[in-house]
């Protein structure tokens, strides 16, 4: 499966979502630098990136093309049309495909930096990438898994046109514990 995926970009209202680029160190480290201490359990680990050079976030962008090119993971920076800052990601994974193309299945994943919540961001960044996803990467499923007790998530899900399918108990493990997460879903035409 290929797509254009360096030079891809989708535009919202107010964002500007696509692969990163080189030109965009700078707002990166500014992105992780700006960042307010942990909000909640669901807030991102401080990444400290304070010592990336260009030459590592070359390295950084590389293996999010080779991803791509391995049709494993697709990775958007989310950027805002009015300042050009990066306000997080989303990032469509690839679960499974048939050759047959019988099932072509995926889950996404978004994270909008804790200072940018409460404006809709992660929804109109779902609402935007949504759609390339199911037409242009093909996939017919796609799967977004969310702690239960998550509403920012959940909300940003369903507002973006997310379905719930289920509750998958016991089904990721994370920090040493298998928990349970609710299943939102969207299929292709």
């Amino acid at each position: 499966m290929k797509c254009n995926y360096p030079n891809l970009c989708i535009e919202a209202d107010r964002l500007i979502i696509r692969p990163l680029e080189l030109t965009d160190f700078d707002a990166f480290k500014h992105s992780f630098a700006t960042r307010q201490p942990k909000q909640n359990e669901f807030d991102s680990d401080d990444i400290d990136v304070s010592h990336y050079t260009l030459h590592t976030f070359s390295e950084v962008i590389q293996s999010f093309i080779k991803l791509a090119d391995n049709d494993e993971s697709y990775i958007f920076g989310i950027f805002l049309k009015t300042t050009g800052e990066l306000l997080g990601k989303v990032e469509f994974s690839t679960l499974c495909r048939e050759l047959t193309g019988d099932i072509n299945w995926g889950v996404v994943g978004y994270i909008i930096h804790n200072r940018h919540w409460g404006n809709g961001y992660g929804t109109e960044a779902l609402r935007a990438t949504l759609p390339y996803a199911l037409h242009n990467l093909r996939y017919h499923r796609i799967e977004a898994h969310i702690t239960p007790t998550n509403t920012r998530s959940i909300k940003a899900a369903e507002h973006a046109g997310m379905n719930y399918e289920c509750t998958r108990e016991r089904f990721i493990r994370e920090d040493e514990q298998w928990i349970d997460k609710r299943i939102y879903t969207i299929t292709a035409p």
